[in-house]
């Protein structure tokens, strides 16, 4: 997110000391000491987050709260206050600000909150672009994880390099998504797109796919066939599952990395060709090596570039966005009205441990789609494995999640209910400030 914080407070004390703090951690800071010259800001700096005291000298802060929430739903409101109220951080929060911190206050808090409300700001907007239908045409790897934008970076940054990429990561996690990306995003995105699971394929099989073989090269070969290497001349090759490729394999594959050539099987011309290979596997192929199972030589080759995709439980920040992004492609394939999920229903997805990652998240989703009629997917629609860490719903409606979500949570209203006053919550709950940081962190 673009960091614009605007500050409206009538302490120029306050005022000055927090943007001076603020551009130092990297804010872009517009500050105002009235109600009226914060209104003159907000609309001409269009902030990201606002910072507003509650006690203004020409208006009250929770009127000007609304102004800002009148002109801009996405915008972070941050109340603060001296004198501040259990009663007054709950109106606060009535009327749309998303906390409440008390004055005075450390800033390490403060950064807490603010980090918090960032990443509250960039799956809103991030769910906007998505309901607008404004998302770029160039895809993204959907999130705002800092894992996915880590992840988008490394994308960009090597689409149009000739080198071959491995992609690492669990099954279902979204190898084919980002091997898709980087062809899409590269100078290649015009030329074929070929991709090939090469588990399950017998050796003299897997042969002929990648690089065609001529009429009566073998039994079944009736007529004479290309391969992928062929198909996809000036494009790209995802060989999935590379892992699972036989030695003999494996040494043909080098040579055609290395010397941009191949035979057909049974052939006797070579073939020169311009392709791009981006490998997967859900192994880890340095262990396949040093086991004698996997060529040191071919490892080399593809080990230009080496990117991890992270399994979906290491980025569960994620979820709201992919799981919109899932229904509204969903809902299209299908034929179906676009559907939303419950606040229920998207808590228990985020109380999952997703072993089958984004590939399970995907089916799920389209089995809620395809079994619901109420037009709002709940809680009951989502067929979960119990054994797998969602959350459990007995007859009664009881929602029975892992305890330790419950705690998070309780400690976030606590740190909520004291203003961002992190060691006032420690002391009311008889912990160490450690274990609030370290609660808030997860």
């Amino acid at each position: 997110m673009d960091k614009r914080i605007l500050i409206i407070d009538d302490d120029r004390d306050v005022l000055e000391g927090l943007k001076a703090l603020l551009e130092h951690a990297g804010w872009d800071v517009t500050s105002a000491l009235s109600g009226a010259e914060g209104f003159r800001q907000f609309d001409a700096a269009q902030p990201d987050v606002v910072l507003l005291d509650v006690n203004l000298p020409d208006h009250s802060g929770l009127d000007v709260l609304e102004h800002i929430k009148s002109r801009s739903e996405s915008t972070a409101v941050v109340m603060m206050s001296g004198v501040g109220t259990i009663d007054v951080a709950v109106e606060a929060m009535r009327r749309g600000a998303e906390t409440f911190v008390s004055k005075p206050y450390d800033f390490e808090t403060l950064e807490i909150v603010l980090d918090r409300v960032g990443s509250q700001i960039a799956t809103k907007r991030e769910l906007e672009a998505l309901r607008r239908g404004q998302t770029r045409q160039q895809k993204t790897f959907p999130g705002v994880s800092a894992a996915a934008i880590e992840l988008n970076e490394v994308i960009t940054r090597v689409a149009s390099a000739p080198s071959p990429v491995l992609l690492e990561g669990e099954s279902g996690s979204g190898k084919g998504i980002v091997a898709r990306m980087l062809h899409d995003t590269s100078i290649r995105a015009k030329a074929p797109f070929v991709d090939l699971n090469c588990a399950g394929f017998s050796s003299q099989l897997l042969e002929s796919e990648l690089f065609g073989h001529e009429k009566g090269s073998f039994t079944d070969a009736s007529a004479a066939k290309p391969g992928l290497f062929e198909i996809a001349a000036k494009g790209t090759v995802f060989l999935d599952e590379i892992g699972e490729l036989e030695i003999s394999i494996q040494a043909r594959l080098l040579k055609a990395l290395e010397e941009k050539r191949f035979r057909r099987v049974g052939g006797v011309r070579d073939i020169t060709v311009d392709i791009r290979l981006i490998a997967a596997t859900n192994r880890d192929i340095a262990a396949e090596v040093a086991a004698g199972r996997f060529r040191k030589d071919l490892f080399y080759r593809l080990n230009v570039v080496r990117i991890r995709i992270p399994p979906l439980r290491e980025r569960l920040e994620d979820l709201p966005v992919l799981a919109e992004t899932m229904l509204a492609s969903l809902s299209d394939e299908l034929g179906l009205k676009r559907t939303r999920l419950s606040e229920r229903a998207l808590s228990r997805l985020t109380n999952y441990d997703w072993p089958g990652n984004v590939r399970e998240l995907r089916n799920v989703l389209e089995r809620a789609l395809l079994m619901n009629r109420e037009g709002e997917i709940r809680v009951e629609d989502l067929l979960l494995d119990a054994s797998a860490g969602d959350a459990l719903v007995n007859a009664d409606g009881f929602e029975i999640q892992p305890l330790d979500a419950h705690v998070t949570e309780y400690v976030k209203r606590c740190v909520d209910a004291f203003g961002g006053n992190i060691r006032e919550a420690a002391r009311r709950l008889e912990v160490s400030p450690s274990t609030i940081y370290a609660k808030l962190k997860k």
